[in-house]
């Protein structure tokens, strides 16, 4: 009997300048430096994906067409990113070991590469293998002319066949437009988002903060026991957002294809309908929208994520606000 083939998106996060890193440091810090980051990038990356191996400087991993929404497979490859660079800026700041391996980590980048299409799954050696035409095109992307030509830049390259499964925007979600040539597969066509320019942008920088008592309507924190990637995921998602808000329902508009600033959700609710605007998108750290609130007014609302030992502590704060949804923010 055959294998049953699966579609899904495949996933290789690869470690940029880790030959040459190795190469400069002392071997018996370096790998387990190198280790750390790593888990540091799957850590963040499963939920939703699922590893499905280590191949040295990389690691591969996929998720099952269906398994989560589009907005939150972007979502996890942003967080493992900013996760990443956190990492890396400890270490650099946190150590006073001047051996090379601690000195030229900050060195390190990190490239993720999206390809979508058949695979299946078999049993080697006691370990699931995922095998395919597909899976062998998502690998070749590492020694492309985008991975060549960018090779101290943080990116995430989506194939065209990636892109169209998730639904972006190319212009509207700033990709820029690419194309590999590979034997046997022919021309494929790319898409690339820069990722060190959404780290400058994004990492601590927050357009709606709320300090001391600014939480004028409701400030609680709560523990649940699950993982910051499972409580985002219930927090942003509105296919999950109905499972603890009640039968809601909802109408999302989003730039670019993917949830984010600037993303308008129409929440209803019986009678009442609130209108409601992201301000602030770090993905499993911090979000913040801008809520029209009917006999209420403009409401500022922020969440935000902390992993602790027995899952996520989750703060949520309102708070009036001077302004509603569709008004441009700081």
């Amino acid at each position: 009997m055959g294998i049953a083939p699966e579609s899904g998106f495949l996933v290789l996060a690869d470690l940029t300048g880790h030959t040459a890193y190795l190469t400069d440091s002392e071997l018996e810090h370096a790998p387990t430096i190198a280790g750390d980051l790593l888990e540091t990038i799957v850590g963040r990356l499963k939920p939703p994906f699922r590893l499905a191996k280590f191949e040295g400087d990389a690691a591969f991993l996929f998720v099952e067409d269906g398994r989560a929404d589009s907005s939150l497979l972007v979502d996890a490859i942003e967080a493992s990113y900013v996760a990443f660079r956190r990492r890396l800026r400890s270490i650099d700041q946190a150590t006073s070991c001047d051996c090379n391996s601690c000195r030229l980590a900050p060195r390190l980048d990190l490239k993720f590469f999206v390809h979508h299409g058949a695979y299946v799954r078999g049993r080697i050696a006691g370990r699931d293998e995922l095998a395919g035409p597909e899976v062998i095109l998502a690998h070749r992307l590492l020694k492309g002319t985008t991975a060549a030509a960018t090779r101290n830049q943080g990116f995430v390259l989506f194939t065209s066949a990636a892109s169209d499964a998730l639904g972006l925007e190319p212009a509207a979600t700033g990709l820029t437009p690419g194309e590999e040539a590979m034997e046997p597969f022919g021309r494929v066509s790319t898409f690339t988002l820069d990722l060190e320019a959404r780290w400058q942008a994004e990492s601590g920088n927050r357009r709606l903060v709320m300090d001391g008592d600014a939480a004028g309507l409701l400030d609680l924190a709560t523990t649940l026991r699950a993982e910051p990637a499972v409580v985002w995921a219930h927090l942003t998602s509105p296919a999950l957002r109905t499972r603890w808000e009640g039968p809601l329902q909802f109408e999302e508009s989003s730039p670019g294809g993917v949830r984010g600033v600037g993303t308008v959700t129409q929440c209803v609710t019986g009678r009442l309908a609130t209108l409601e605007e992201v301000v602030d998108w770090q993905p499993y750290d911090h979000v913040g929208w801008r809520l029209a609130v009917p006999d209420v007014g403009p409401v500022a609302v922020t969440a935000d994520l902390e992993a602790v030992n027995d899952g996520t502590q989750l703060r949520f704060r309102w708070a009036p606000a001077g302004s509603g949804p569709g008004v441009a923010t700081a």
